[in-house]
């Protein structure tokens, strides 16, 4: 005669108990609440890398440019992502040169900053000549107003040479 197996004992049926899920959900709120702080740090350095990034590269572009069509190119602000603009804060900004075979000055690239992060730079812009050169040195700097990450700021310099350095800086949580 085949055996049938023992059924479970009520107690094994029964899931949690209400102490073994309040010590469950008080865990996980203490580690939310160490992870947060960490995360938004880790988002803004983030968000400040991609968009030093994003900058660098227009500076390489206009450099690379500048070389290739034996022209000046120039990477300056700009509100309407079609012409350069007098002003200290790059929240858009364009890389233009002179197109040789039409004698007209063109947008290479438009670009504009992500939310919450802002950028200044020299309000003329940066011209670099034929040669890849600039005449001096020029600042631009990409920064997010907080102090989480504590080094807000990244200082993309241009030398004169036309190569770009860049530097993480502690702002104190401002923008220049």
């Amino acid at each position: 005669m085949p055996r049938h197996p023992r059924p479970l004992a009520p107690a094994a049926v029964r899931g949690f108990t209400l102490v073994e899920l309040m010590v469950t959900v008080s865990v996980i709120a203490i580690l939310a609440a160490v992870a947060v702080p960490g995360m938004t740090a880790l988002i803004n350095n983030s968000r400040l890398n991609g968009q030093s990034e994003e900058m660098l590269s227009s500076l390489q572009l206009a450099r690379a440019e500048s070389i290739r069509r034996n022209a000046r190119v120039t990477v300056c602000p700009s509100t309407d992502g079609s012409t350069c603009t007098s002003s200290t804060s790059w929240s858009q900004w364009i890389v233009r040169g002179r197109d040789n075979t039409t004698g007209t000055d063109d947008v290479i690239r438009s670009n504009a900053a992500a939310g919450g992060v802002q950028i200044s730079g020299p309000a003329a812009g940066i011209v670099f000549k034929p040669s890849g050169l600039i005449d001096a040195q020029q600042v631009v700097t990409v920064c997010m107003p907080t102090t989480n990450p504590s080094q807000n700021q990244r200082v993309l310099t241009v030398m004169i040479s036309g190569v770009v350095s860049s530097s993480k800086v502690n702002g104190g949580g401002t923008c220049p």
